[in-house]
């Protein structure tokens, strides 16, 4: 019982992570499975092996790293000479006394060797929970390299082991992989790492090694930026300016007046802010639930879950994240429709829309470019994929195209969201300026475009045989076939903007609502007809493809079905319901959502849900060790990064965005003055 109530807790998790599908762990099993080595007899006669450190002299590496491979190596033969058989290698001249002492310090001189093998990763407990973690000691490897002992670097060894069922020369789509810890020389090449690790590992593998370099030329331009950009907001705070000069632009305590100000310009509808700060947290939830699998040693937790309805209500997520875009559609539409009179107005209100959100965004995507990778370390830190895709898409994510190339063509894993949400809300503002002369018009091509975008996406996943939805299954989907689900599909501008189109939709209909109608309630038979498709179209997203998730039955028609009609139809319920209660329909329901401090949150939900990315990264992997997960250790993770994520960005938009907006549009200034001594009037 305590497990399904703490599972429908967390049934509204969702996540917003565009590659979490592809950094998830392969699904644990015996490792009788799997084709590992066998050693022989003849391979370890200890009578027949050469010396160690003459080994180490054939190494096919580089000078330099030859000669700190053969340190290794040297001094472990030169400490094993001294168990037992000291007196055989000392100086006979010597006296006794002075051979003793000679093997004393020979053995004291290389014990750092003792030190350097227990660094190196070892098989850890839960192998079969899926602890494929073999770390070793991060630590005592950062210990050797501080005390000059030996000049190392902390690696990483990627080993791909085979299924032992899989015939020779077929494709191997779910191998196991283990993460291998190993203290390596630092004058070693990433080149020279393979070769070695090859001699010894019979597998496919990779190597990654933490950079010892910190804080390079751009990342100190970068911080001294944001130092500079500083200096007038402290000076605008502690020396103080007129209200209309450049300098009050900058002033802290204004612009933090105005970041965390409760007012309301409008009347109604306010419980928008409610559902998105909802949608929010289980967004992060979602984030953080599918970011850990790659730093979690007990990745049974998240399988063994797959034939559970509870925990599908946890693994099917990726629909929420249009119930955010349904609910920007609508609110946009709702405050803008009658107002957008001119071309002129409707690129003011896009140009206000994209200072109001641009500034943070790029700081974001350049501390994930520039900064992130730099301020941890650690064997879980090793960031390798994010600098690599930073470098080569940062500029994509920033002109919010990113969504238009490969899946893993991003810095930032929400960007594609971002991107997503910059290009309709660009399309809308024009639609709702033509809807002002012909609304009916408008919304019938809304209409079309929405049927023809259902269709669309179920072709497409008909025809590819797609999944219907990023998940875990019982039977895991080959990585192209994942491939293909995000670029064909969650990429797709057309195939993701039925939800839109019905926000729109919704939205002149709240606009345009008479009084007697919103009186009415569920007295009025419509609305309780209404409220029955609210609730159908609500539930038919989180159970319509457990089936495909834990029995591994594919069926086309029904799973493309689901792939097109389960997003659009959970923005109708979301939308339903926030008609209904204007509508004079539950209105207790309406009185919690109002709640005044959903206000502020709603102002930054796209900044927090940039910021969350790097706060969930930093949470697991700047251990030292994989984290253990459990239900309730997921929930406290969500709500602390929730916190930060909300924090963080409010700050953002205190020392980054108010400050460019209102340099740029200096009237902006004066619209939620002196909001924090106002009186709200009694509702």
């Amino acid at each position: 019982m305590k497990r399904a109530v703490l599972l429908l807790a967390l049934c509204q998790l969702s996540a917003a992570c565009t590659l979490c599908s592809f950094r998830t762990p392969p699904r644990p099993r015996p490792l009788d499975q799997y084709k590992l080595p066998k050693l022989s007899a003849t391979q370890f006669d200890l009578e027949k092996m050469p010396k160690l450190c003459n080994a180490s002299k054939h190494l096919p590496v580089e000078p330099q790293c030859g000669a700190q491979f053969e340190k290794i190596f040297c001094s472990t033969d030169r400490w094993t000479e001294t168990i037992g058989n000291c007196h055989s290698v000392a100086n006979k001249s010597l006296s006794e006394r002075a051979q003793c002492s000679q093997c004393a310090h020979q053995r004291a001189d290389n014990e750092w060797v003792l030190r350097w093998f227990d660094s190196l990763g070892k098989p850890a407990a839960g192998i079969t929970e899926g602890n494929y973690y073999w770390l070793g000691d991060y630590e005592i490897c950062e210990g050797l390299r501080s005390s000059n002992k030996f000049s190392g670097k902390y690696c990483r060894i990627e080993m791909e082991v085979p299924d032992a069922g899989v015939e020779s020369g077929c494709p191997q789509t779910d191998p196991l992989s283990i993460i291998l810890g190993v203290c390596f020389p630092a004058d070693c090449s990433i080149s020279d790492l393979t070769k070695v690790s090859g001699m010894y590992l019979p597998y496919k593998l990779q190597v990654e090694c933490e950079s010892q370099s910190r804080w390079s030329m751009v990342t100190v331009m970068l911080l001294l930026a944001l130092f500079l950009w500083l200096v007038p907001q402290a000076v605008a705070t502690f020396q103080g300016s007129a209200d209309d000069s450049i300098l009050s632009c900058f002033s802290i305590p204004e612009n933090a007046k105005r970041t965390f100000s409760t007012r309301r310009d409008t009347p109604n509808l306010h419980m928008v802010h409610g559902l998105e700060f909802l949608l929010f947290f289980s967004i992060v939830s979602g984030m953080v639930y599918n970011y850990m699998l790659p730093y979690i040693e007990n990745v049974a937790f998240s399988f063994e879950g797959v034939s559970s309805f509870w925990f599908h209500l946890v693994n099917n997520y990726s629909f929420q994240i249009d119930g955010l875009l349904a609910l920007s559609a609508f609110y946009t539409t709702y405050l803008l429709f009658g107002n957008v009179l001119t071309l002129r107005s409707a690129f003011d209100y896009i140009l206000m829309r994209f200072f109001r959100f641009w500034p943070a965004y790029v700081v974001c995507v350049l501390f994930m470019y520039v900064i992130f990778p730099d301020v941890s370390s650690g064997p879980m830190w090793i960031h390798t994929d994010t600098m690599n895709r930073c470098e080569a898409g940062w500029w994509k994510n920033i002109l919010f195209i990113n969504n238009w190339f490969n899946v893993t063509d991003t810095c930032v894993d929400f960007g594609y969201v971002i991107s997503m949400e910059a290009q309709y809300y660009l399309i809308l503002v024009f639609v709702i300026y033509l809807s002002c002369k012909q609304a009916f018009l408008t919304q019938i091509v809304a209409y079309i475009f929405f049927f023809a975008s259902i269709g669309f996406t179920f072709f497409r996943a008909y025809r590819h045989e797609l999944p219907p939805a990023p998940m875990l299954t019982l039977e895991p989907e080959p990585v192209w076939k994942i491939h293909a689900l995000f670029d064909q599909l969650m990429l797709s501008p057309f195939s993701r903007i039925s939800t839109y189109c019905l926000g729109f939709i919704f939205g002149i209909g709240c606009a345009t609502a008479s009084e007697d109608l919103r009186e009415r309630g569920l007295s009025y038979h419509p609305h309780k007809i209404l409220a029955v498709l609210c609730v159908l179209s609500g539930i038919y997203p989180f159970i319509g493809a457990f089936s495909y998730a834990s029995k591994a039955s594919y069926s086309p028609f029904i799973d493309s079905a689901y792939a097109a009609l389960h997003r659009p139809l959970y923005a109708f319920a979301l939308l339903s319901l926030i008609y209904l209660c204007h509508h004079g329909a539950f209105k207790w329901l309406n009185a919690l959502l109002e709640w005044r401090v959903f206000g502020p949150m709603s102002k930054v939900i796209w900044s927090a849900l940039v910021v969350a990315e790097p706060i969930i990264l930093y949470f697991f992997s700047s251990l030292n060790k994989p984290a253990y997960a459990t239900h309730w250790s997921t929930m406290y993770t969500s709500i602390s990064t929730a916190l930060l994520a909300y924090f963080i960005s409010m700050l953002l938009d205190i020392f980054v965005t108010r400050p460019i907006r209102y340099l740029i549009y200096p009237e902006q200034k004066h619209r939620y003055a002196q909001a924090h001594t106002q009186e709200q009037p009694a509702r």
